[in-house]
């Protein structure tokens, strides 16, 4: 054999030796020196990042979203018998060379921070990434949350001073930042277009997400206008609703009005209703324009609304509202004067006293409300009748074959009546038990409806001149002097007192005109129109309560109660007519 056929078979050996070794070794099997040549080694390198919020060393060059890289990180690749070391540099890069071809695990670790490990194989001559693209994230041992939230998309959030990257996504306008030292931090955010905003101090505490929120406001935008609404008067009441022959009764609702309530940049406007002050309610629904609420006792009711258009809550405006609960009770007729009714004036304790397929009118209190006056027509012709305030215990009181009725209960224990007994209607009296039985007026025309003054000195009454021409009277209860208050051709009726001793009275054009609520002195002077609510232009049966805060009436066929003042009026729900009010019990 020659010498050069000696040295190729000398070479080829070694060559396969060596590849055997390679092949055979992996990164772990330790035969190989670290200082090979690259043919026979590979290399790893990677970034290794932290959360922003996090205490490790800021380096500010890109990152993941919501991450900062982390630098002076060790990490080990551990080949089997063999570990080879490194540390992060300021950009949280490393790269280990000289790794053994095969299997390799990969330990990155920093204090305060939950080691990562990674399983990857080294390839001859090639750089293997660890992490992948994201890179490798390392959370702290103990961290809390910081949940951020907006009024709009977009805005960039700073914490700590540090820009995060993360921006306010669309849908719910929240992010969330996991993993944040326990402590104080600061955040904050901003938008192109829009004011800055404030920063916002928050405590983050261990395995708790503490919650801010950022309101941002287009540069210009003007903050909103609340509109409260006018202080108004209503009622602590009962009403009704009628149905299937029966009454139902409900807790009135009084509506809150902030529509006039706007935005000078055209901005739709969130509204937010809270009481100040008051009888503690409950508000129907806060955060609607025109909420409502029951006012259940007497007392003023305060609200403030502030609106707000997205971007800027306005100035707060207040409204208040003052609501009675009406004292006394009520006796009324219904169904055509087929019933007598009874009710208090709060609109609780509606009862049906007596129907008993006649007609039945005109009731009337007796001064100590114990009992009720009225006619009734049951037995035959119109007699006057009396009853407990329970419609228990009726006496008839009248009894011939003439017309007797349109009574009133006096302050005397009096009953003064109209009656046609002697030929023509004429006002009566007798005492309460029906005894003693004397006309008092003496004339050809008309004489009715008959109303006693609070001291029982004079009556009122109406006198019938002939066609629409109703005019009022007035007398001492003995029947003396005699007066004509009204002389102007009209229908005058409905004639009540006042606690002040003026007169009530309405006024129409003709008979089933419109009638309009007067009042007048007591010797027929200083006539004027009753200040009324808006709307309520057919008013009949007023009587006034005896505080003089109230009057209650009949409009379209159903009893009403009003402020004197006029200022606030209600419907009560429940058919009525001639009504009588006594101040209880």
């Amino acid at each position: 054999m020659s010498n050069r056929t000696t040295t190729v078979s000398i070479k080829n050996v070694l060559v396969c030796v060596l590849l055997v070794v390679s092949f055979n070794s992996g990164c772990g099997g330790g035969l190989i020196d670290k200082n090979l040549p690259e043919l026979f080694t590979g290399r790893i390198d990677g970034y290794v990042y932290i959360p922003i919020g996090s205490a490790a060393a800021r380096v500010a060059e890109a990152a993941p979203t919501a991450y900062k890289p982390a630098e002076s990180v060790n990490i080990e690749a551990k080949t089997g018998l063999k570990t080879i070391s490194a540390t992060t540099n300021e950009q949280g890069y490393f790269s280990i060379t000289g790794l053994p071809i095969g299997a390799c695990e990969v330990t990155a670790s920093i204090p305060g921070y939950t080691s990562k490990k990674y399983d990857v194989s080294t390839n001859a001559n090639t750089v293997t990434r660890v992490g992948g693209s994201d890179g490798i994230k390392l959370a702290p041992t103990i961290y809390g949350g910081i949940e951020v939230e907006a009024n709009v998309a977009g805005g960039t959030i700073v914490l700590d001073g540090e820009n995060t990257g993360v921006v306010i996504p669309q849908g719910d306008l929240i992010y969330t930042f996991a993993y944040v030292e326990p402590g104080e931090h600061t955040v904050g955010i901003s938008q192109n277009g829009y004011e800055p905003v404030e920063s916002q101090d928050v405590d983050v505490a261990v395995g708790l997400t503490q919650k801010i929120r950022f309101t941002l406001i287009p540069t210009g935008n003007a903050a909103p206008t609340a509109d409260a609404g006018h202080d108004a008067k209503t009622f602590a009441v009962t009403v009704h609703t009628y149905g299937n022959n029966s009454y139902t009764p409900h807790d009135y609702f009084h509506t809150l009005d902030g529509g006039a309530s706007y935005d000078p940049d055209g901005d739709m406007i969130a509204f937010s209703w809270e009481q100040v002050s008051g009888p503690e309610v409950e508000i129907s629904d806060s955060s609607a324009s025109a909420p409502s609420f029951i006012p259940k006792v007497t007392g003023t009711y305060t609200f403030k609304l502030v609106v707000n258009d997205g971007y800027r809550d306005s100035a707060p405006s207040f409204v208040s509202v003052y609501a009675e609960r009406v004292v006394g009770k009520i006796v009324f007729v219904s169904s055509g004067s087929m019933r007598i009714n009874t009710m208090n004036t709060d609109g609780t304790n509606l009862v049906q006293i007596v129907e008993n397929g006649f007609f039945n009118g005109w009731p009337r209190w007796s001064p100590n409300g114990t009992q009720i006056v009225y006619f009734s027509n049951r037995d035959g012709n119109a007699e006057i009748y009396k009853m407990n305030a329970d419609g228990s215990g009726q006496t008839r009181l009248t009894d011939n074959a003439a017309y007797d009725g349109v009574p009133d209960w006096c302050a005397d224990n009096k009953i003064y009546f109209t009656s046609d007994r002697d030929g023509n209607k004429e006002i009566y009296s007798m005492n309460s038990d029906g005894s003693n039985q004397q006309r008092l007026t003496v004339n050809t025309r008309k004489d009715t409806g008959v109303a006693c003054s609070a001291d029982a000195s004079k009556l009122l009454y109406m006198r019938v001149y002939g066609g629409d021409n109703y005019e009022v009277m007035i007398m001492d209860t003995d029947g003396g002097n005699e007066a004509r208050l009204t002389d102007d051709t009209k229908v005058h009726s409905f004639v009540n007192w006042t606690p002040d001793g003026r007169i009530l009275y309405t006024t129409a054009d003709s008979l089933g005109g419109e009638d309009k609520l007067y009042v007048m002195n007591a010797d027929g002077t200083n006539k004027q129109i009753w200040n009324v609510p808006a709307g309520e232009n057919d008013i009949e049966d007023a009587v006034m309560t005896d505080d003089g805060n109230f009057i209650f009436y009949v409009n379209d066929l159903f009893i009403h109660v009003m402020y004197s003042d006029g200022s606030a009026n209600l419907n009560l729900g429940v058919y009525g007519a001639v009504l009588d009010y006594h101040p209880g019990p």
